[in-house]
């Protein structure tokens, strides 16, 4: 504990500072004194991704959102269905999805993979089970110690599909109160998470612009998750592709920005893209800035207000809104009919810097010609008769008039008192 003291060059503050250690050698609790910050605790290398979820690693909650009907739980269960060809035990608890059409896609499934739906093929997917979201969410929370520990030691991956449904199962609203999600996170997730499950969460996004890569409702919902992803629906081919928003670990095998395609045709899920180390899409910050300064001179403005404000397209404005929720700069609060704007961090344009591909512009060198003339210190406008860039007279001439640039070939000459300074 001596080190979480200032230490001072003094007698009588080392002889105090030793009589605080003992006591507090004796008297201060473990859970005060924590744990040293140790490099060599835990390894650095990445942790691997789980084998049929390539977004996804052991240990954290997913917050998955996308537009409704984009294909989430189809993503989910195609998920599931490879990872149990690895042995992993998957719970999906569904709502929207039945029992029923759940097993139909098992077999669509099956099929779009030509696998034989033989005794091996069963057995591997008896790995997955189909749980009621509604029936297990409110028993749960009547008894979360037995969740807790049934949960962790049965399943490798638990999905619930969607977290609206356990909201409705709760009588919580999602939608407006942080305090109650968090509450049910912390009941029923946090402790999963703690012992190694990885949970999936299921969210339709928003309806404003600039909501549309983030879960609707309280942002409660993407600050407590571990991972965050979006999900946009694309035409040709007919897929959906899941966007990295949020990625907490440094140890996580993927990066905020990496990019995933699920096929609806193949049912597959292949790596999209990858960013690059230090590589960033392209961001409107010029727009950040601005709205960011509107924000910070009147916090919660609705949309409609920074689009008036914040000079440009709006559609770049809500761009530039949407990438400062996601980064976490501005959190966006219901209030009625209208959405809040509420400034958590300023930003600012970021300053380049130079880098391999990337070099200063060369500074231009002034000529023979112009280092002997000098701009003057009066006001320059209509009528006035200070110097200018363009009107300038030699430096050592004491004409006190200013004149045009003398004409080329006679730099050495006033052109107002036709003195030649070389003389």
């Amino acid at each position: 504990m001596a080190a979480l003291r200032d230490a001072k060059d003094t007698p009588f503050a080392d002889d105090l500072g030793a009589a605080r250690g003992a006591q507090q050698a004796t008297t201060t609790p473990s859970w005060i004194t924590g744990a040293p910050m140790d490099p060599l605790a835990v390894a650095v290398e990445p942790v691997p991704a789980i084998p049929g979820f390539p977004f996804l690693h052991r240990g954290a909650a997913a917050l998955v959102s996308g537009p409704t009907g984009g294909g989430r739980s189809s993503l989910v269960q195609a998920c599931a269905y490879d990872a149990s060809r690895s042995a992993l035990n998957i719970a999906y608890l569904g709502a929207e999805v039945t029992e029923g059409e759940f097993n139909a896609r098992a077999a669509d499934l099956a099929s779009r993979r030509r696998d034989p739906i033989d005794q091996a093929l069963t057995a591997d997917l008896a790995h997955v089970r189909y749980l009621s979201l509604v029936t297990v969410i409110t028993r749960a929370w009547a008894s979360a110690d037995e969740w807790i520990n049934g949960i962790a030691a049965q399943f490798d991956v638990v999905a619930i599909d969607p977290i609206s449904s356990v909201a409705s199962a709760l009588d919580f609203d999602f939608d407006k109160s942080n305090a109650e999600f968090v509450t049910f996170y912390d009941r029923l997730i946090q402790p999963l998470v703690d012992r190694g499950v990885a949970v999936l969460l299921l969210d339709n996004i928003g309806h404003a612009t600039e909501a549309r890569s983030r879960a609707k409702g309280a942002s409660a919902k993407q600050d407590r998750a571990d991972l965050t992803f979006s999900c946009v629906l694309k035409a040709h081919p007919a897929s959906l592709i899941i966007t990295a928003r949020k990625v907490r670990s440094v140890r996580a095998p993927f990066k905020r920005g990496d990019e995933w395609l699920f096929d609806r045709e193949t049912q597959t899920v292949t790596r999209q893209s990858e960013s690059g180390p230090g590589e960033e899409a392209w961001k409107p910050t010029t727009l950040m800035e601005r709205v960011s300064l509107e924000l910070e001179r009147d916090d919660g403005l609705s949309r409609n207000e920074i689009r008036k404000r914040v000079e440009g397209k709006a559609s770049y404005i809500d761009q530039a809104i949407a990438i400062l929720v996601d980064d976490q700069h501005v959190d966006i609060q219901p209030d009625g009919k209208a959405n809040r704007h509420h400034l958590l961090t300023p930003y600012r344009v970021p300053e380049s810097q130079p880098s391999p591909n990337q070099v200063p512009d060369p500074v231009e060198e002034p000529g023979p010609t112009e280092s002997l003339y000098v701009v003057g210190d009066e006001g320059a406008g209509p009528g006035s008769t200070a110097h200018t860039t363009t009107d300038r007279v030699p430096q050592n001439c004491t004409c006190s008039r200013p004149a045009p640039s003398p004409p080329a070939g006679n730099a050495h000459i006033c052109a107002t008192c036709k003195k030649d300074m070389r003389a």
